[in-house]
């Protein structure tokens, strides 16, 4: 992996937990030091370099060579990969017979990818055994743009623990964000070092709703490069006095109690983790429809799905829900009967190993 510190890492940590350790022998390798909120019961290697040889293209050499050195010492049955260099790392020990099967992940529209990165992605396209996307969107993306067999692509979604209500909490981390307890509150939990998560244009949103919705409140939970952009156009829009930056939380799931109403306004998706989290702790959802975020809500009652870029859409529905509490209510209660009954991490972590199970058998 790339990183073990983010939704991704966390959802991996989470889903290893499951699996039968009498079965499966598992092991981390990571390009970065693990800053993750799970703490691993796995053994983790980590390759970052942290000296001038640490930069294009001698780290990856270095990285690959200590992987190939580590895989010859300490021979896999399988070996699954996550992001880019991670996939290119696996594909070239694949093509040298170095591993015996290779599973890759996808879990955005590869949003970041350029035009060199997918030729070497085609170039490549018959080393993996199988990708496993985590919505249709993305599984589209991929046969669309690496050229990918149909037939070793497939589809399996992001899951989430289920949780007890955590309303018992409410007033105490309202007080400790600052929020008053009879305020309206509309969260978001993003990575503010991606303008592709599209935080800018919730702050768009605000003032529209503010009009309408005098008391409400918005918390963004999350830190990154963005933060100082968003910050200075939440002052020229004049809502800053209604916004809380709450930062990076390590507990982030305690604080969906927090919420009234959890948003989205991402460009592009795989399949976002903190969807699943909101409706799994029974709050009501507006997310644009991108990626694989139709997949949750479509059918689900649990919420709204709005167009990209259009603020006065998105604005409409987050101030049709906060004038509406039955509506959240309801929504709110059928959000969590949909991520229980269809997106658990038990249901996920037991279709990953029906993967292995069938391409360790075709072998």
């Amino acid at each position: 992996m790339s990183d073990l510190g983010g939704g991704t890492g966390d959802h991996l940590l989470t889903m290893i937990k499951h699996w039968d350790r009498g079965r499966w022998d598992t092991r981390i390798i990571s390009e970065a030091p693990l800053t993750s909120r799970l703490t691993p019961d796995v053994p983790v290697m980590c390759l970052r370099e942290n000296n001038l040889l640490d930069r294009f293209p001698i780290a990856q050499l270095r990285r690959l060579w200590r992987i190939s050195r580590y895989l010859k010492r300490d021979p896999v049955d399988l070996v699954h990969c996550y992001f880019y260099w991670s996939i290119i790392y696996g594909r070239m020990l694949k093509l040298r017979s170095k591993t015996l099967v290779l599973v890759e992940n996808r879990e955005d529209e590869g949003f970041s990818w350029n035009r060199h990165d997918y030729a070497w992605l085609r170039r490549t396209r018959s080393a993996p055994d199988r990708i496993i996307c985590v919505s249709h969107a993305v599984r589209n993306v991929v046969i669309e743009r690496e050229g990918v067999d149909p037939e070793r692509v497939l589809v399996i979604h992001n899951g989430v623990t289920p949780v007890s209500n955590g309303d018992h909490e409410r007033i105490a981390l309202r007080r400790e964000l600052g929020i008053g307890v009879d305020a309206l509150v509309v969260g978001m939990v993003a990575n503010l070092n991606r303008p592709i998560k599209g935080v800018r244009y919730f702050v768009e949103a605000m003032p529209l709703i503010l009009q309408s919705v005098p008391s409400v409140r918005f918390v963004i939970f999350g830190r990154g490069k963005e933060e100082a952009a968003l910050r200075n156009q939440a002052r020229s829009v004049g809502v800053e006095r209604a916004l809380v930056f709450a930062g990076y939380r390590t507990d982030i799931e305690r604080y969906y109690a927090t919420m009234d109403l959890s948003v989205l306004t991402s460009l592009s998706e795989g399949l976002s983790i903190s969807l699943l989290q909101s409706m799994n702790h029974g709050v009501p959802v507006v997310v644009t429809s991108v990626g694989g975020n139709p997949e949750v809500v479509i059918n689900s009652g649990a919420g709204y799905l709005v167009p990209p870029l259009d603020v006065p859409a998105f604005a409409g529905r987050v101030i049709e829900l906060l004038r509406d509490p039955d509506l959240r209510s309801r929504m709110g209660t059928a959000g969590r009967k949909r991520v229980q009954d269809e997106f658990q991490i038990s249901r996920t972590a037991a279709q990953y190993d029906r993967v292995y199970d069938d391409v360790l058998n075709s072998r």
